[in-house]
């Protein structure tokens, strides 16, 4: 396995954004909390807004940023399993 993974997430032409593999169990476990967390709030932000109240792409904006946040934070559980894995076999 590659020290970096680039990340689903991306969305240009060629990878830009990339998982560090190597990168201590600890912080991928940080990362991956912090963003699962962040699109929460994001999205118990929707459950308060009104939709009558909603402009435009309002709903598509936040879902959009709510489902990098997951995405990105379940590649970091992902790379903190092969971790975990390759430290157990």
């Amino acid at each position: 396995m590659s020290k970096y993974r680039p990340l689903e997430s991306n969305f240009s032409v060629g990878p830009t954004l990339y998982i560090d593999t190597e990168a201590r169990a600890s912080d991928l476990l940080e990362t991956a909390t912090h963003r699962i967390k962040a699109a929460r709030n994001l999205l118990n932000s929707i459950t308060c807004l009104c939709i009558k109240d909603a402009q435009g792409h309002d709903l598509e904006h936040f879902a959009n940023a709510a489902h990098i946040l997951i995405q990105d934070g379940c590649e970091a559980l992902n790379a903190l399993g092969w971790k975990l894995e390759i430290k157990a076999g």
